[in-house]
């Protein structure tokens, strides 16, 4: 399907003047006509091409000009089928409480068998999904931004595993909270950072979002325009793996100030539409979480919320990611495209290849006038 269209429409109304042109060049044009022939030198008579060659191509290459100057255009309709890319920020719990072993016939402690499941849910992921990591205790530290390189990010769950004692490691381990919330926010911010130049926030919207979410659970939230055009939440996800107990954090907010809230979190992601999954092994859900999670009447589910015993194995945090993924399903889309496609190029070509045509005619014997 092709759309039609003039950059400028009024160069049109130009071969209204092509008869009155015609008229004065016929008149200033000084030449002998063609004299009058009987029946019998009818043969001698020039053809109707002959006698007007010079006017028909003049007006053809005068419209060619004049179409050149309206400069015609289309647009050619293109629909593109391609499967959707997603983009998921992965958050693993370090905390102290993650070292426990799995067994006392075991070595793996908790946080190595959360690690398996994060790499075997990263080899499900379609090559063109970009992935984040993220590791929180007390406080959140961002492993690798979004990503399609899944060796980059098995080479950075490596980096936390407790059998290789680095210090990133350490750091997070000796933090004994459960800061979930930063580590959301955390990631919310890098999905925001990947806006185009024109939908990112000012530093004042940054601001009064940040405030919103540093305030009570269930503040009225007013979310900049620009994140509601942005079509942000198409294809984003946060998983979060946790031991901790999962809540508001209304507590810690009073006592330090800094620490984003939860269920406010959890409303900033409905109204995007970016989903949210919690996986909490042994771990207490607050009911205001469980309560924002729960879709209203008629609203879609932002996610799910897995809460798993703490005898947890390696096949039963695998089939929770697999679950996942297919909650998370890569979608057939279609992009539509318009290619604009000007033909001015094409008419002025047109109405030089006419002028030399008719100044060569003009020049060869059996076209030539007196």
């Amino acid at each position: 399907m092709a759309t039609f269209e003039l950059q400028y429409p009024a160069a049109l109304l130009l071969p209204l003047l092509l008869p009155i042109l015609l008229r004065v060049r016929r008149q200033r044009r000084e030449k002998i006509p063609f004299p009058a022939v009987g029946p019998h030198l009818a043969g001698l008579r020039p053809g109707f091409w002959r006698a007007n060659y010079e006017a028909i191509l003049f007006s053809i290459a005068f419209v060619s000009l004049c179409l050149a100057l309206a400069n015609p255009g289309y647009s050619r309709r293109t629909v593109e089928e391609f499967i959707e890319s997603k983009w998921i920020f992965l958050a693993l719990d370090l905390s102290g409480s993650m070292k426990r072993l799995v067994s006392p016939e075991s070595p793996e402690t908790l946080g190595d068998l959360a690690l398996d499941g994060l790499e075997s849910f990263i080899d499900l992921r379609r090559a063109d999904d970009y992935i984040g990591l993220v590791a929180f205790s007390s406080y959140a530290r961002l492993l690798s931004p979004l990503t399609f390189d899944k060796q980059l990010l098995k080479n950075k769950l490596e980096l936390v595993r407790s059998r290789n004692q680095s210090r990133i490691y350490r750091e997070l381990g000796a933090g004994g909270g459960t800061n979930a919330s930063e580590a959301v926010w955390l990631a919310l911010s890098a999905f925001f950072s990947m806006l185009p130049e024109d939908s990112r926030l000012t530093v004042e919207q940054i601001a009064g979002l940040r405030q919103f979410l540093l305030s009570e659970p269930g503040t009225l939230l007013d979310i900049p325009r620009r994140l509601h055009q942005a079509g942000l939440g198409r294809g984003m996800a946060v998983i979060l793996f946790t031991d901790g107990r999962i809540e508001p954090t209304l507590r810690t907010h009073i006592r330090s100030g800094r620490m984003p809230n939860l269920v406010n979190l959890i409303t900033l992601m409905k109204a995007i539409g970016v989903h949210f999954y919690i996986i909490a092994v042994g771990g207490e859900i607050d009911d205001a979480v469980e309560q924002a999670m729960t879709p209203a009447y008629g609203e879609k589910p932002i996610g799910r919320i897995f809460v798993t015993s703490r005898s947890l194995d390696r096949d039963q945090i695998e089939a929770v990611y697999q679950e996942i993924d297919v909650l998370e399903a890569n979608r057939n889309l279609s992009r539509v495209t318009f290619q604009p496609r000007w033909t001015r190029s094409w008419f002025s070509l047109l109405g030089l290849v006419l002028l030399v045509a008719h100044l060569t005619m003009r020049c060869l014997p059996a076209y030539r006038r007196l």
